[in-house]
């Protein structure tokens, strides 16, 4: 194995390599040779890189060596010619020279200066003005122009752009003195600001206190009059009145004692040396102050500021508020008589009793209850105005009614759609029923488009009542006293003046807004009451009829919502029962013509149709006749064209005496006895024939005209299911008694029944039955009535059963009349049981 090469480091000297072999010599050189080339290299490129970098360094080393000596030159000459000897003397030749040359220029440089800072003055005030500047700072700049102006006036032979500088000074003066104006009247000014501008109107125009006083008053006096004035400012008279308040409290802070100490401060110090002077750059100052001289320099205002003592600010004070409240009261009664909104009346009110109590302990000169009274006044009066206004427009419903009485037939009939019908059927209710309730409530009410008309005017009108109502209440919850208890410690007067306002004032537009609703109602019920008398007097009874229907769902839509301030209108006035009597009238027009038509006829029959249903021993009639039958269901059927909801227990009371007063004399028509010879009456013709007829038509007895075919069709229309039952079961009854009848007298067809006499009583005793039967139908309930309203007092009406009991009597002997009550009483109960089963078939007379 060869052995390692040693490690030329390691050798302490040149010597310890030859201690090896020669190989390893040799190698070792290779090796040292090889280390040396490779450290040539890198030096090489070392010293090529920082080539540039030793060559910079080098020529600022050259360079700072040149400047080195170039101020070691300097040092050296300044040093020789440092010699104090000749300063001194250069010292002293120039204070020669400078006497001799310049004492003919001081007072050329002192008019330059003095023209320099005259003309810096316009412009350093019109900056001032511009920027929202000090007013007092601009004042003492335009005394300070003001002196000099007339310093220079007094050289010989003033330059003439001097006269154009006085010019410009005059309109600064004026704009500054309308800038100070603008300070005093403006509701924003502190009273640090107020002091100022009293102070610069002082320096602007040489005034004592007593005269910043004086025009402070007239400033907020004109201002107080152009606020009252004004037509485009809503809250110009709250202005006006925080203008007087506000007057009265910076009076009370600022006069005498403040203003006086900031006059007299203005005393202490020259102008030219206040320090606010002294930082205007646009002057110069400290060039041209030296040459402005010494009149001006130390020029110091002279303002009277102790002329004013407190007697005499507070006699000044008083003066001024009693004439500043005169023209406030004056301009707030202006205003508020343009106002027509009532909301804006009371908030405006609110607002000014706010402002005015809480400012209590400032208002001196001016009483605190002619004030308070003269706002009161204000606003109540001209509620009271509105309130009238409002609650006469009520005669919009009267002109309204009046306009569609005058154009009924051109406008629409007073009518509405039946309840249910294909329309309301076949109705969306997918965005809910409101839609359907609503046309359901139109209908059961028959609110046709003439009364929606006249609802629609009401409720706009009720709504404006509701809302004075509401203003009214809105007083009276108003409570005043945190107001109270910034002003005395007087509980008396305090609550005095509460009851004044959250009590008294409301009291009065209360009983005013009664008295006028009163009024208003009186007037419309008076103007309904004269169109009731009119359609008495109506010939077309038809359309008097639907007008009177009208009048009536108008009335009774007012009267269920009267506002809830006034309720004091009856439930039904004087002229409801003379619309429902019209009404009445044509709705019986025709049932009772058919009636006795029906009865006449009836009284030329030979028979008593009815005669085979009656039942019992001795048999009794249990049945009303087809007439009476006939009578309630046209009745009830002409009721309904007029719609349902007009029929009110006293419009139905009224028909219902109509039709007593209608049927009275009509039930006690009956036939005359007729005069038999050999089974013929004495015209010839056979009862035989007639009984034939009847048997062949036990129910009609002889041919029906053709109006009662019409009205049967009608019946079988409108009749319901249960209708229809009992009248089928009332023919089968009739049938099978029919051919019980006719076996029994089968042998016999040519032999009567009955004499003639007999049929007229059995005629007078169903005649009895109808008339008790009419009675249960046409019965009233009794009512509560109150001896101060007689215009609900139920007049009595007249018995059909006593009507027709009369015609029975008269043929009754003394024996019969015991057994005549017997029967009497039975067909009562009959009678009654009978209506308890068919009152549901004409509901609205039951």
């Amino acid at each position: 194995m060869a052995a390692e090469a040693p490690d030329p480091k390691t050798f302490g000297s040149w010597e310890d390599a030859f201690q090896y072999p020669i190989a390893a010599v040799r190698g070792m050189e290779r090796q040292l040779r090889n280390d040396i080339g490779s450290n040539r290299e890198k030096l090489r490129s070392l010293v090529g890189a920082s080539y540039r970098d030793l060559l910079g360094t080098a020529e600022s080393i050259i360079h700072m060596d040149g400047q080195m000596q170039q101020v070691e030159s300097y040092i050296g000459d300044m040093g020789r010619r440092c010699n104090s000897r000749l300063l001194g003397n250069k010292a002293a030749n120039l204070r020669a020279w400078d006497n001799d040359s310049k004492a003919t220029d001081r007072e050329r440089y002192a008019f330059a200066s003095q023209l320099a800072v005259l003309r810096s003055c316009p412009e350093v005030i019109t900056r001032l003005l511009r920027t929202h500047g000090s007013v007092l700072l601009a004042a003492k700049v335009l005394v300070i122009s003001r002196l000099l102006h007339k310093k220079i006036s007094q050289r010989g032979h003033p330059p003439r752009y001097l006269e154009f500088l006085r010019i410009r000074l005059a309109t600064l003066r004026r704009k500054l003195l309308t800038k100070i104006d603008r300070q005093l009247k403006s509701l924003e000014s502190s009273e640090s600001t107020l002091v100022e501008a009293m102070c610069a109107f002082s320096l602007a125009t040489s005034s004592s206190s007593t005269d910043v006083l004086r025009h402070f008053h007239h400033i907020r006096q004109l201002t107080v009059s152009e606020l009252g004035k004004r037509e485009d400012d809503d809250k110009r008279i709250s202005k006006s009145l925080q203008l007087v308040v506000k007057t009265l409290r910076d009076c009370q802070m600022i006069v005498p004692a403040q203003l006086a100490r900031a006059l007299e401060t203005l005393k202490t110090t020259p102008l030219m040396e206040g320090p606010d002077i002294q930082s205007l750059r646009e002057l110069n100052l400290e060039i041209h102050q030296r040459w402005l001289g010494d009149d001006i320099n130390s020029f110091t205002p002279y303002v009277r500021h102790d002329d004013l003592q407190k007697t005499e600010a507070n006699r000044l004070v008083e003066q001024w508020a009693k004439t500043a409240f005169s023209s406030f009261l004056r301009d707030l009664r202006e205003m508020v008589e343009k106002v027509e909104n009532p909301a804006v009346v009371v908030q405006l009110r609110q607002e000014l009793l706010e402002l005015w109590l809480s400012s209590k302990r400032h208002s001196m000169g001016a009483g605190m209850f002619d004030v308070l009274n003269g706002i009161r006044d204000a606003f109540n009066n001209r509620f009271k105005y509105l309130i009238h206004q409002h609650t006469a427009n009520l005669s919009d419903v009267s002109a309204s009614i009046n306009t569609l009485l005058e154009d009924w037939n051109r406008v629409m009939s007073d009518t509405c759609p039946p309840m249910w019908d294909d329309t309301v059927v076949s109705m969306d209710t997918g965005s809910g029923g409101k839609v359907l309730k609503d046309e359901l409530s139109t209908r059961a009410y028959s609110r046709s488009e003439a009364v929606r008309i006249a609802s629609t005017i009401y409720t706009n009108w009720l709504d404006g009542i509701n809302s004075l109502e509401q203003l009214i209440r809105q007083l009276q919850e108003r409570k005043w006293a945190d107001e109270l208890d910034d002003m005395d410690n007087d509980d008396n007067t305090s609550e005095g003046l509460h009851n004044m306002l959250s009590e008294d004032d409301p009291h009065l537009l209360h009983k005013t807004f009664e008295d006028d609703l009163e009024q208003s109602f009186r007037m419309l019920r008076d103007v309904i009451n004269d169109y009731a008398k009119n359609l008495q007097t109506d010939d077309r009874e038809e359309t008097s009829a639907q007008k009177s229907a009208f009048l009536v769902r108008v009335w009774r839509d007012i009267a269920s919502r009267l506002p809830s301030i006034y309720r004091d209108v009856e439930p039904e006035s004087p002229f409801i029962p003379l619309f429902q009597t019209q009404v009445s009238k044509t709705v019986l027009q025709n049932p009772i013509a058919h009636c006795d038509k029906r009865i006449s006829k009836c009284l030329q029959h030979k028979q008593l149709q009815a005669r085979i249903l009656w039942e019992g021993d001795p048999q009794l009639p249990v049945l009303p006749s087809p007439w009476a039958f006939r009578l309630l269901h046209e009745t009830v059927k002409s009721m309904t064209k007029f719609g349902v909801d007009i029929w009110t227990p006293r419009a139905t009371d009224i028909l219902k005496q109509q039709m007593r007063d209608a049927l009275a004399p009509i039930v006690k028509k009956l036939p005359e006895l007729p005069r038999q010879v050999n089974g013929h009456d004495a015209n010839g013709e056979s009862q035989v024939d007639d009984e034939e007829k009847v048997s062949r038509n036990p129910e009609e007895g002889a041919e029906v005209d053709p109006q009662d075919r019409d009205d049967e069709k009608d019946d079988e229309e409108t009749r319901d299911g249960e209708k229809k039952k009992s009248e089928e079961e009332m023919k089968t009854q009739s049938k099978q008694k029919l051919s019980s009848a006719q076996k029994i007298n089968g042998d016999h067809p040519s032999k009567p029944s009955r004499p003639s006499e007999e049929v007229v009583r059995d005629i007078k005793t169903q005649r009895l039955f109808d008339a008790i039967y009419l009675d249960y139908a046409l019965s009233v309930k009794s009512r509560t009535t109150t001896p101060d309203d007689p215009d609900n007092e139920i007049t009595p009406l007249p018995d059909l059963f006593d009507s027709a009991q009369s015609i029975i009597l008269d043929d009754l002997q003394m024996e019969d009349v015991q057994q005549w009550n017997s029967n009497l009483d039975r067909m009562r109960k009959d009678a009654g049981a009978y209506w308890k089963r068919t009152e549901l078939l004409f509901a609205l007379l039951a």
